[in-house]
């Protein structure tokens, strides 16, 4: 049996405090900030998974609200506007903001193997795949955002834009967090918040119809996290875990 956890940006948070019970009751497929808190956590320990993961967040936290495109309740002010320009900038010369030096600035001390797996779109063979054994391979396949960082090893991506959750190995039997994003309260303001609206939806549908076809656990998530409140609630799951 397998295990499925992860979540498009900040919704992986949401994940986090549901792996601890799921650890150790199958093959564990993984993707975004979920999956690199599991490596951490399995090889060096829950305090320190927490601790980089809260830093991974507050150092990139700009890039990543960006990227996540997603607020419920914090008004869009200027300061967010001229955010959106440069980033906007930098992509439309590059496909990362940060280098590999900064990704293996949270990989740091991790090694050895590890029984989980990163799910990853390889850009070359235009096609989904599994990252498994080495527990660092993992971790990188795990937060190789595309925009985020190069593209790891010069072509694995993490499958959080294209599902949100690792869904596209599932079988009968398995085990699913079913952690997935509510566009219904996002606001539309631009022709860009509508194009990445569609391709959220398009996201949204393709885990639901790869959900469809097998008799899986399905263990959903309600909570909903943000720009808005990620590091409130990673203080949370501080004080709980």
């Amino acid at each position: 049996m397998k295990i499925h956890v992860g979540g498009y940006g900040f919704q992986g948070l949401a994940a986090v405090e549901h792996i601890n019970g799921l650890v150790g009751k199958g093959e564990m497929i993984l993707n975004g900030l979920a999956g690199y808190y599991a490596v951490i956590s399995e090889t060096l320990g829950e305090d320190e998974a927490m601790s980089r993961l809260s830093e991974f967040v507050k150092r990139l936290f700009n890039t990543l609200k960006v990227m996540d495109g997603f607020a419920v309740s914090t008004p869009i002010g200027l300061r967010d506007k001229l955010q959106k320009l440069r980033h906007c900038r930098i992509w439309s010369r590059h496909n990362h903001v940060f280098e590999s030096n900064v990704r293996d600035f949270f990989l740091e001390g991790v090694s050895g193997n590890i029984g989980f797996s990163a799910e990853v779109f390889d850009l070359e063979e235009r096609t989904v795949k599994l990252v498994s054994g080495m527990a660092r391979e993992v971790a990188a396949s795990c937060i190789s955002l595309p925009g985020l960082f190069p593209p790891y090893m010069g072509r694995y991506v993490t499958t959080t834009y294209l599902s949100q959750i690792p869904v596209s190995f599932i079988s009968d039997g398995d085990t699913v967090l079913v952690n997935l994003r509510d566009p219904s309260s996002r606001r539309i303001k631009t022709a860009s918040d509508l194009l990445f609206q569609s391709m959220e939806v398009r996201s949204l549908n393709y885990a639901r119809e790869m959900l469809s076809h097998s008799e899986c656990r399905l263990v959903r998530v309600v909570k909903q996290v943000c720009s808005d409140n990620a590091f409130d609630f990673i203080e949370r799951l501080r004080k709980r875990l």
